[in-house]
């Protein structure tokens, strides 16, 4: 039966949900580990994946069911701001830290950019912050999430969303780029003007 703009599938019919890496305790970094791994610091905003803020280090355990590239979708279990994230980058021997969710969409059903949108939504996040659990820190559970039932029109109009929301936030990065940038040189002007009042 063909998908319409009324259908809706669940989330784990649409999607595999994995916790990531699970660790015994921190993390030792190591600069000569074979595996790098994101951690909540590494992830930002618009600017999306850092990965050369990422720590690098020898996994305890299979690495296999954790590791994220291109098409991936992370979201953070724990805590009030369940942020979602999709990767738009290829990356090789990267874990996904106990902090995220790994979603993997089936691609032939539902667009991963265009998931990641909806699971932004003011609305979705707000379903997901009533069902957290925890006393000291407040956690989503596996079950809520394949549990949410996502809209999915026809394929064409998913990706239509998807490029829109690529273009979006590309222009929000350059912006942010162009800003640093200005903001730096108004600092670089003023200590110059600063020094040179004091030659006088």
């Amino acid at each position: 039966m063909r998908a319409t703009a009324r259908s809706f599938a669940s989330l784990g019919a649409l999607a595999t949900v994995q916790p990531g890496y699970p660790s015994r305790g921190s993390i030792c970094s190591d600069p000569s580990g074979t595996h790098l791994i994101l951690q909540g610091r590494d992830v930002h905003g618009e600017a999306g994946v850092i990965i050369d803020q990422a720590a690098r280090f020898h996994p305890e355990r299979n690495t296999e069911i954790y590791q994220v590239t291109r098409g991936d979708i992370l979201m953070v279990a724990r805590g009030q701001d369940h942020r979602v994230h999709h990767i738009e980058q290829a990356l090789t021997n990267t874990l996904a830290g106990a902090t995220f969710y790994i979603v993997r969409p089936d691609s032939r059903r539902v667009r991963p950019g265009y998931l990641a949108w909806w699971l932004k939504l003011p609305g979705v996040q707000a379903e997901l912050d009533a069902c957290s659990r925890g006393t000291n820190i407040a956690y989503v559970s596996r079950k809520t999430i394949e549990g949410l039932q996502v809209p999915l029109p026809p394929l064409p109009v998913q990706e239509r969303i998807e490029g829109a929301v690529y273009l979006w936030r590309t222009r929000k990065s350059l912006q942010s780029r162009i800003d640093a940038k200005r903001e730096q040189y108004i600092r670089t002007v003023c200590r110059q003007a600063i020094e040179r009042s004091k030659e006088r």
